[in-house]
């Protein structure tokens, strides 16, 4: 989609309100605005945590009011967990979720991950015997990512150079362990729990027909307009299946073909076309964050000319983005000054170093006074936040 046409600007509007990031606005799987941890998380069926500081900060940015502590408590009484998810990688989900989300997404991630397996001699048998070791050594109290791993090698198995690793994601995708509070004293690290006593919700596994509508459905409303390639890429499965979950939910989801391609939403939000809200919206989103990420193609509110910009490196890693009436504009990043951390915004065509503190670089035709002082208070907001 072209940026900045009426058409890629309702579509972005659209998304900021079914995501939950407009104040006032509840996102489309909600009657209000979330007003808990739980509720955010819910609400968008999961969102990438593998840094677990930025998608923190990801559920704060549409929690107003919240601070750190606030996300470390729902992940303390298990109302949140994190888990590998989708596409190999890590998640925040409701824990009501789990099952249904390990019954689509398992089978693909374990087929994906299954050569490097093979490479590193580990085997079906030695899967399912360590994550019943995982369940006993993390019931209870939990176990650090340490304490798992010598629970492994005690029962026999080689932990060496990376096959830990993935001998604790294969436990995890076996349905046997997710993570739950935080470590004593750390702010990126958490315990293992074991799966079946941690996850005290207990919803019941559908089957995976079933499972994958409801993912589905969640997707769309929680992140819509987008495509069924959209879909696809978030869940990590193939095209089809989404496809056939998407005929399954006709007259449930809205639709609207934009250049020659369906984009389905919340059915709630299809009045919302002619005037989507958001327009003067500023927001400083982590590094990660679903508005960015959550979508295969990321053209209606990520310009294709500044999206190097985003991901430098092309290595996976998206920084921190400023997006302003939908349209991401800069990145913004913290630097220390003294015992001090402040914010500094990068708008696109920004070289890297220059501008002042929280503010604009020179000469950029994005860094008005005004849109600076908007991020300063958006980041301001995340010290905050960060702090309490």
């Amino acid at each position: 989609m072209a940026p900045g046409t009426p058409r890629t600007t309702a579509v972005a509007r659209l998304r900021l309100a079914a995501q939950g990031l407009l104040r006032g606005v509840p996102p489309a799987t909600l009657d209000a605005p979330a007003t808990t941890p739980q509720q955010v998380v819910a609400a968008l069926g999961m969102m990438q945590a593998q840094d677990l500081p930025q998608v923190c900060w990801a559920v704060g940015v549409r929690l107003p009011g919240a601070g750190l502590s606030d996300i470390h408590a729902a992940l303390t009484d298990g109302s949140v967990i994190r888990c590998w998810g989708a596409r190999g990688t890590l998640m925040l989900i409701d824990p009501a979720l789990h099952g249904r989300l390990m019954s689509v997404t398992a089978p693909r991630m374990n087929a994906k991950m299954a050569a490097t397996r093979a490479q590193e001699d580990i085997t079906a048998p030695e899967i399912a015997r360590l994550a019943e070791v995982a369940r006993e050594r993390c019931a209870g109290a939990g176990a650090t990512r340490t304490e798992l791993l010598d629970a492994f090698a005690a029962s026999g198995s080689s932990i060496a150079g990376q096959r830990g690793y993935h001998l604790i994601v294969a436990a995890s995708l076996h349905g046997g362990i997710v993570q739950g509070p935080m470590e004593p004293g750390s702010e990126t690290r958490q315990l293992f729990m074991a799966a079946g006593s941690w996850i005290r919700a207990g919803a019941e596994v559908p089957d995976a027909r079933r499972a994958l509508k409801l993912l589905v459905r969640t997707y769309f409303e929680s992140h819509g307009p987008a495509t069924v390639a959209d879909c696809a890429w978030w869940l990590g499965i193939p095209l089809t299946p989404v496809r056939a979950a998407v005929a399954d939910l006709a007259g449930v989801l809205g639709s609207r073909e934009l250049g020659g391609v369906a984009h389905h939403f919340a059915a709630a939000h299809a009045k919302r076309w002619e005037h989507p809200p958001g327009a003067r919206s500023v927001l400083a989103l982590p590094g990660f964050d679903e508005f960015v990420l959550g979508y295969k193609d990321r053209s209606a509110t990520l310009p294709q000319e500044h999206v190097q910009a985003v991901t430098p490196g092309k290595n996976g890693i998206f920084l921190r983005t400023v997006a302003a009436g939908g349209q991401t504009v800069g990145t913004w990043e913290l630097a220390a000054t003294g015992k001090q951390r402040r914010g500094r915004f990068v708008p696109f065509g920004a070289g890297e170093g220059t501008g002042p503190a929280a503010g604009p670089a020179r000469g950029s035709g994005e860094g008005s006074p005004a849109r600076a002082a908007q991020v300063a208070a958006r980041i301001e907001a995340y010290l905050e936040f960060r702090s309490s």
